[in-house]
């Protein structure tokens, strides 16, 4: 693998109940652990342009994406990525897993009861988003 950083998306999409929409990758990297909704960067893709995208092929949804809540970077599996997460201001149709390849599963969960097993951008994602900081540069 050449040494390069990648660029990624994810959003937070909550329903009424305030809970947000978790994907169990099916990948090699991270298999099992859950993530928010996302992916890669395309080329000459806007950020708002990617998760909705994203949304619509994965999950079978529209998203109207929302303001910056996180910056992260995961260093993680070798790999360096830097992930921009969105909050979703709202969204139109029913999530389901639409793509078998990237997640094995598509579950709504409580902001206090989450998945242990989060993937690593998500978890800091999550972290920045619930102490209103859209970056921490402690970690890496």
């Amino acid at each position: 693998m050449k040494n390069q950083i990648n660029l990624g998306t994810h959003i937070i999409i909550r329903n009424e109940a305030n809970e947000i929409l978790l994907c169990k990758r099916n990948k090699k990297f991270g298999f099992g652990e859950w993530e928010l909704p996302g992916g890669h960067i395309g080329f000459q893709k806007s950020f708002e342009q990617n998760l909705e995208r994203e949304c619509k092929e994965e999950l079978g949804i529209n998203v109207k994406v929302g303001k910056l809540v996180s910056v992260a970077t995961n260093m993680k599996y070798g790999n360096h990525y830097v992930i921009f997460t969105f909050l979703s201001e709202s969204f139109i149709g029913k999530p389901e897993r639409k793509e078998q390849h990237e997640h094995s599963k598509v579950n709504w969960f409580n902001l206090n009861k989450l998945p242990e097993n989060l993937f690593i951008s998500t978890k800091y994602a999550i972290e920045d988003y619930l102490s209103g900081n859209v970056h921490n540069s402690k970690r890496s």
